[in-house]
């Protein structure tokens, strides 16, 4: 309709310039009338060599941003031709992919012969996660706004925000060495959390429940089945991806960044487990040093958020027992004694839960 709208009003500057050379038979409106036929002709043949030599370029920060700070977005045009044109406009869709929260912005952008146009646009991010901006198509409009052509894009940049969260260092401490401890006591009560590695011959001090009595029976001495603890001296971590209508996940997120980044800064190792929307099952990952804790968060902001609460201990119970030992980082359930829970915002809680 607007191209429709520009072509009447050029078609009424042509009648114009001809009634102006027919009364005044003035040769200059002749040039005129001349220029006035071929400006069209140039107009839409520049709008073609643009579409077909432009690139369009987005980039983003390469490293993680905190939730909050304001990074920069950049979108470079570039037109190698000699044709300027009257503008284009460029459809960005715009999402954190963590919560599958997306929207539309639309940029207009100049474009200037032999020019490369650079926009920088503020973004700033209230939520941790994978922000992801995707350039879906760009429309060109040649000088005289009766010629637009549309073209589809692939263009895309992405970065993840990060929670800034503070360290917890005393709160998270206590509730690692009673973790553990419960984990230990556990293990002494009966609860196998080793594996054998070898067998070798009975020492004095060996305990009765590692005797291999069939091969004893066979060799006609006592013989040991050598263990190894896969427990060690470290704390399994389940932490909630699940969301709620008041966001509740990002403080999730938080309260894992600042109880993880403890964990790590005073040297206290760690398994973490997340149900993992992408790949249907659920992740493990030890965590030793904050190379590996970044890596980790990462890969979970990397992911999706799911509606019901439960499954990463659902998941994780069914693979280690019904009597595991563990730190659920997620939503309050009401059940936990005073010292082994640290609080975070909207109800969300680190517990340690024996199931």
């Amino acid at each position: 309709m607007k191209q429709i709208g520009n072509i009447i009003r050029y078609i009424i500057i042509i009648v114009a310039d001809v009634a102006m050379m027919l009364l005044f038979h003035s040769y200059l409106n002749f040039i005129l009338l001349v220029g006035l036929l071929l400006f069209p002709v140039y107009s839409i043949y520049g709008v073609y060599k643009v579409r077909d030599h432009f690139k369009l370029q987005l980039m983003a920060p390469l490293e993680p941003m905190e939730k909050g700070s304001e990074f920069l977005l950049r979108i470079v045009l570039h037109n190698p031709t000699w044709h300027p044109l009257l503008n284009a406009t460029v459809k960005l869709e715009v999402e954190n992919t963590l919560y599958r929260e997306d929207g539309d912005h639309f940029l207009n952008l100049p474009v200037r012969a032999r020019k490369k146009t650079e926009i920088v646009y503020p973004v700033v991010m209230d939520y941790s996660g994978h922000f992801a901006v995707n350039a879906k198509y760009i429309c060109f409009m040649d000088l005289l706004g009766i010629c637009e052509l549309k073209v589809a894009l692939s263009e895309s940049a992405d970065c993840l925000i990060v929670p800034a969260s503070p360290l917890r260092s005393q709160e998270a401490g206590h509730i690692y060495i009673k973790g553990v401890s419960e984990s230990m006591e556990s293990k002494e009560k009966g609860y196998d959390f080793s594996e054998i590695n070898g067998i070798r011959e009975y020492i004095p001090g060996d305990k009765l429940q590692n005797i291999h009595w069939k091969l004893s029976v066979k060799k006609d001495e006592l013989m040991v089945k050598e263990r190894v603890s896969v427990s060690a001296m470290q704390l399994n971590v389940l932490v909630e991806l699940a969301n709620n209508e008041d966001m509740g996940l990002d403080t999730v997120l938080d309260l894992a960044d600042s109880i993880t980044k403890s964990f790590v800064k005073q040297n206290l190792p760690f398994t973490v487990y997340y149900y993992s929307v992408n790949s249907k099952e659920l992740k493990e990952c030890y965590i030793g040093n904050e190379v590996e804790r970044m890596e980790w968060f990462s890969m979970m902001l990397y992911d999706q958020c799911y509606r019901e609460v439960g499954q990463v201990e659902e998941m994780f119970l069914r693979h280690n027992g019904s009597k595991a030992e563990y730190l659920y980082i997620g939503y309050d359930s009401g059940e936990t004694a005073s010292d082994e829970v640290i609080y975070g915002e909207k109800g969300t809680v680190a517990q340690l839960r024996n199931r």
